[in-house]
Order: C-alpha cells, then sequence, then structure tokens
C-alpha cells in the first residue's frame, strides 16, 4: 500500500526525495558530556512533493558510547504537499502522513601513514 501511495499519489518518478533542512533551537552543549536521550525541537524546512514548508516539531538525541542518533516524527497532510487523492480512494487513506526521520552520527576514524 505504502510503494502505490508513493507511486501514484506521492509521483515517486517526478519527486524521489523528500527532504528536511534545519536546526536544533534548543541544544545544550552540555548533553554532548554524558550518555542519555534529551528532548528538543527541531525547525526547518521540509519538502515533500516540490513543496517546501516551514515547520518546528520536538525531537530527542540519544547519546551514545559510539556516537549520536537523533530521532523526529512530523506529522502532515496530503494537502499541504499539493498531493492529490482521487475522491474515489480518499475515505480509505490515511488524512495524516508520518514522516520519520532517523540520524545516526558515528565519529570517522584517522588513520596514519608511516613512511
Amino acid at each position: 500500500m505504502e510503494e502505490h501511495f508513493n507511486e501514484n499519489y506521492v509521483e515517486s518518478e517526478k519527486f524521489p526525495k523528500s527532504t528536511f533542512k534545519g536546526k536544533i533551537v534548543n541544544l545544550q552543549m552540555s548533553i554532548f558530556q554524558k550518555p542519555g536521550v534529551y528532548k528538543v525541537t527541531v525547525t526547518g524546512d521540509l519538502t515533500i512533493h516540490g513543496v517546501t514548508k516551514n515547520i518546528t516539531e520536538p525531537a530527542e538525541i540519544e547519546i551514545t558510547g559510539s556516537g549520536v542518533n537523533a530521532r523526529s516524527k512530523f506529522v502532515v497532510t496530503p494537502e499541504e504537499y499539493n498531493i492529490e487523492i482521487p475522491s474515489v480512494v480518499r475515505e480509505k487513506i490515511a488524512k495524516e502522513i508520518t514522516v520519520s526521520a532517523d540520524v545516526k552520527m558515528t565519529p570517522m576514524g584517522i588513520s596514519f601513514i608511516s613512511l
């Protein structure tokens, strides 16, 4: 069903990517000193189906021994992003779409070459 929705309504071939470009608005640098899960807020531009909207949503950052993970969910409606759902199937399609973002960041290693 998700594949059918993406191909026919989101028009994945015409709009193959959705993007979020934003920032964390209440980031406290001290969270990077201690492992744990921290609540933050993200704000920025979410682009879906060629339409860009500014959003502000809650998110969380998890500090672990191996890196940093960030997660957020954005709830949008097809109408906000000019995604047309035919009236014949409109009642069978969710009125809201949940967009999940899950980012995993790990430190890059440094290697030295001996000459």
